[in-house]
């Protein structure tokens, strides 16, 4: 992981850039270097070759001869070639021939094959119609574009190697601690907001960033546990008074006559009772679930059997509805969950579909293994339905649908099934079931 990632690092980039604007430089540098020597060494040669030219066109025709070859004895770079108007070598160098060099008096260069050194020359028409053509050793020239082109190669693989290392060695030590602080990272989003990122004391980006999201996360600690403080605290101190009263309640309607008028009114304030500590008992629930206390009773069960014992439990409520619950069980392996968690979002799920499904209607109950290889419990109904605009609010805490709101309920079993899922790392996803609605718990466990 560390050796594919460090390509996408900041450093890394930053250092290949560095290095790759360095090599530019260099490359700039010896190219301008190169480009003045050759500059200069060719302007030489060419005023050496026009000034002996000059001085041989001057000497006397019975001399020429004699004066080229005390000139080829003086400097060994520079020869001379003597030709007649017809071409015929009459002194000199014969290497080079007028039918190679013009003789207009221009200085031009020439390469040949077998071992003939590269030269610069030039040939010109004397007045009593012979032709001189003299020429000059480049190889210079050519040695100099050699040094500098080897310079260049191995300066740019040099620096191709070293930034190379550099820009590992220098992004190794930020991959560790971005590693680190994923892992803290991913900690958190787990549930654990004890976790905070890893500081080195550099006081670096890294750092900053990392002191930052601890702040963050301080005060995101403080908020959420004082919301949670306060809700399971008023849950709690609310449920033994509320359950005093029940029992009050209870008590008093035992105590009046079968056919009191006040018994309905009595029963009615127990109902409401009831269902105002139901909700306490669910809003308790889902904190549990939501710190996540229940990890200890994960261990790989059979969703099959928690299917079966869910749909055990329904079926009589299902005749009583008129509503026919069809499951369907495929062969799939065990999963890592909580039964007893498990249970409950699925009894959860399908005490939904039984409330929301006319008389008539079907809800189906189902443990598939879907195309992505993964184990599926899928609850379908023939209810109304859940607009696309709700479906990412229905499983936050007494949020209920427009089109079910005047069913019973408290808008909290949704809650439950989505914290139990979360706890597990299961993926919830309601869709339209045209008509009705699909609910899918998708565990992450391969087939």
């Amino acid at each position: 992981m560390l050796k594919h990632n460090i390509w996408r690092t900041t450093t890394f980039r930053l250092t290949i850039a560095f290095g790759a604007v360095f090599a530019v430089g260099i490359v700039l540098l010896l190219g301008l270097v190169y480009l003045q020597t050759a500059g200069y060494l060719t302007r030489r040669v060419d005023h050496i070759l026009v000034a002996e030219l000059d001085a041989f066109s001057r000497s006397r025709p019975e001399a020429l001869p004699q004066v080229l070859k005390q000139a080829a004895s003086r400097d060994p770079l520079s020869t001379s070639g003597l030709f007649s108007a017809t071409g015929e070598l009459v002194a000199g160098d014969g290497r080079l021939t007028p039918a190679d060099v013009p003789q207009d008096g221009v200085v031009r260069e020439f390469r040949r094959s077998g071992g003939f050194a590269p030269q610069r020359a030039l040939g010109e028409r004397l007045p009593w119609g012979e032709i001189l053509i003299v020429h000059r050793d480049s190889s210079q020239l050519v040695e100099l574009r050699r040094i500098v082109l080897q310079a260049l190669v191995w300066s740019g693989a040099s620096i191709t190697v070293l930034g190379l290392a550099l820009a590992v060695l220098l992004s190794a030590r930020p991959l560790e601690r971005i590693r680190a602080m994923r892992g803290a990272s991913e900690a958190i989003v787990a549930g654990d907001l004890a976790v905070r990122l890893p500081l080195d004391g550099s006081r670096d980006e890294l750092d900053e960033l990392a002191r930052i999201v601890n702040a963050m996360m301080d005060e995101v600690e403080r908020l959420i546990t004082q919301a949670r403080t306060v809700g399971e605290g008023v849950a709690h101190e609310l449920r033994t008074p509320l359950t005093r009263l029940r029992a009050t309640l209870d008590h008093a309607t035992q105590g009046l006559a079968p056919g009191d008028p006040r018994n309905a009114l009595l029963e009615a304030c127990v109902a409401e009772t009831d269902s105002v500590l139901a909700r306490f008992r669910a809003l308790l629930r889902i904190a549990a679930v939501e710190a996540r206390s229940r990890r200890s009773g994960i261990e790989r069960v059979s969703l099959g059997a928690i299917v079966e014992q869910v749909a055990e439990l329904y079926a009589p409520l299902a005749v009583e509805r008129d509503v026919a619950l069809e499951v369907s069980i495929a062969l799939v392996p065990d999963v890592r969950a909580d039964a007893e968690l498990m249970f409950e979002a699925l009894s959860n799920l399908v005490d939904n579909a039984l409330k929301f499904t006319p008389a008539g209607g079907t809800v189906r109950l189902s443990l598939i293994a879907d195309v992505a290889g993964l184990v599926v419990v899928e609850v379908r109904d023939d209810g109304p339905g859940i607009p696309q605009d709700e479906r990412p609010l229905v499983t936050k805490r007494f949020y209920r649908s427009r089109s079910t709101s005047v069913a019973p309920g408290h808008g909290l079993g949704l809650s439950l099934v989505a914290a139990v899922a979360d706890l597990h790392g299961f993926a919830l996803t309601i869709e339209d079931a045209e008509p009705g609605t699909v609910v899918r718990l998708a565990c992450g466990v391969q087939v």
